[in-house]
């Protein structure tokens, strides 16, 4: 019966290190989501709590979306983000890229508790990164206060493919 109670305890340890252990690495690894898009249809692209909403597609892709903790591949000594990066990207059925974006398209974060108080202090917004300039640039953002209850829910006009983050300055 000792016996029996020793190894029920290791396993227990065991399980507890090795869950640990898991979750730890699942915040660092990049989480992907692909969506199936119809030409002239809505389309809510998302993973966690953020994503893409488009008024109506103007393609007929798949359209992948990546979330990832901010790293250092795209350098922002003067911001701070609050939440994984949000990359979007559109591909034809044989995994070529498309180069524009058309359409009414919006990058969206859904608020928390604390982002919402920064939001309302007038320090949050949603910031993209600029290939061209190599730097992060301020997306102009709003609230829609009736999405993702009951903080809201900050999004911005996309103009481009790539990287949106939520952050203030530093």
């Amino acid at each position: 019966m000792k016996y029996q109670n020793i190894i029920f305890s290791a396993l227990i340890t065991i399980s507890l290190f090795f869950g640990v252990w898991q979750t730890g690495f699942a915040d660092e690894e990049v989480s992907t989501a692909y969506y199936y898009l119809t030409y002239q249809e809505p389309a809510d692209v998302y993973l966690g709590k953020a994503g893409v909403f488009m008024v109506s597609s103007s393609y007929n892709a798949q359209a992948t979306i990546n979330r990832f903790v901010p790293d250092k591949s795209h350098p922002a000594q003067d911001l701070e983000f609050y939440d994984r990066w949000l990359d979007f990207g559109i591909y034809d059925y044989l995994g070529n890229p498309y180069l524009g974006l058309w359409g009414f398209n919006y990058a969206y974060f859904n608020l928390k508790y604390r982002t919402r108080n920064l939001w309302d202090a007038g320090e949050l917004s949603i910031y993209r990164w600029d290939e061209d300039r190599n730097k992060w640039v301020e997306c102009p953002s709003y609230l829609v206060e009736m999405k993702n209850l009951p903080h809201g829910r900050v999004t911005c006009i996309m103009t481009t493919f790539g990287l949106y983050g939520i952050a203030v300055e530093k």
